[in-house]
């Protein structure tokens, strides 16, 4: 019988349970290890990482340790296509990952890293037509605290408006050089609707989503342009996040891909969380829990500032009595 062989950066305890794969063949599962990764063993994780040459998975370390960070390489969303003859490389933010983080959790932050910088261009490429000049409503570089100094001004009105009128302002909407059209409309015994648009994409259009669905379908609360708008950018998010989850993989495995059969993804679970209860020895469940607990240290906020230290203190206060690990809250003025 011999053992998978364990990644860099991980370390199985004395007499760790261990999982038959096949008839000569065992693995330890990974939430029974210990990790001390470095540079050098996340990017070995990140190498065998695909998703798409337009999203460069960089490692890198500086004195705040190892981060990941996601590279996007095309035309600024801002200028004309004429403005710009060469693409260019932008790099979004650092994505920490700490010594002690289990390997499939440092993968899944490169997922999240990828779906992230995906999603904040995608808020860039919607577009909105008003006032004769265009303008990008949903992207993330909005001036938070101007916008809440105008609240009242930004409260929408729950105006009513006909479909027409919502054709109109899906006219007045680009996305990635695509357009929508309302198809059908289906009103629902709760008073909500379901709209479903066809998507029109040119021969500038680029995301390759796009082109995988012709329909997308929105469920709408109530006949009004701001639900129609924020419904849409929702689903367009979600179509950005499928493409990454169908086409995203680590070794050959696109982990949260639907064509993954989840029933045999929770038998697998099963049949690996509960070994240290079936034949690991006492000794070892014992140093396990305590490996455990050491970690969860190293994750403890120190809060200094009074006033967070107060306003934390007061959140936990609904949830008393409360286990784990508490924050340590500096609760005098120095």
């Amino acid at each position: 019988m011999k053992y998978v062989n364990l990644l860099p950066g991980e370390i199985a305890l004395d007499n760790t349970p261990s999982y038959k794969i096949s008839s000569d063949q065992q693995c330890i599962p990974q939430h029974y290890l210990s990790y001390q990764h470095d540079l050098a063993s996340v990017e070995k994780l990140i190498i065998d990482i695909e998703y798409s040459q337009q999203f460069p998975l960089f490692v890198s370390e500086d004195k705040g340790g190892i981060y990941l960070q996601v590279g996007v390489i095309g035309q600024d969303n801002y200028q004309t296509k004429d403005e710009q003859p060469k693409t260019k490389i932008v790099y979004g933010r650092k994505w920490r990952v700490e010594p002690q983080l289990p390997t499939s959790e440092i993968i899944q932050t490169a997922l999240l890293a990828i779906k992230t910088a995906r999603e904040h261009e995608i808020r860039e490429l919607f577009k909105l037509s008003i006032q004769s000049k265009t303008t990008t409503p949903f992207n993330n570089h909005h001036d938070l605290p101007l916008l809440s100094q105008n609240k009242d001004y930004l409260i929408e009105q729950h105006q009513q408006h006909s479909w027409s009128e919502l054709q109109q302002c899906l006219d007045n909407i680009g996305y990635d050089n695509a357009s929508f059209f309302i198809n059908d409309i289906q009103q629902r015994p709760s008073a909500s609707y379901i709209v479903e648009l066809e998507i029109l994409p040119s021969k500038d259009t680029k995301l390759p989503e796009l082109f995988a669905e012709k329909y997308i379908t929105l469920i709408l609360k109530t006949k009004n342009k701001n639900e129609l708008l924020f419904e849409l950018m929702s689903q367009l998010i979600h179509l950005s996040n499928r493409h990454v989850e169908e086409h995203f993989n680590y070794a050959g495995v696109a982990r949260f891909s639907r064509k993954l059969e989840v029933e045999r993804i929770a038998e697998l679970s099963i049949n690996t969380r509960q070994l240290h209860k079936e034949n690991a020895p006492e000794e070892f469940t014992h140093k396990w829990k305590i490996a455990n607990y050491e970690t969860d240290l190293t994750r403890v906020p120190e809060i200094k500032s009074l006033a967070l230290a107060n306003k934390i203190k007061n959140c936990l206060a609904h949830f008393q009595p409360l286990e784990g690990v508490l924050p340590k809250l500096n609760l005098t003025d120095n």
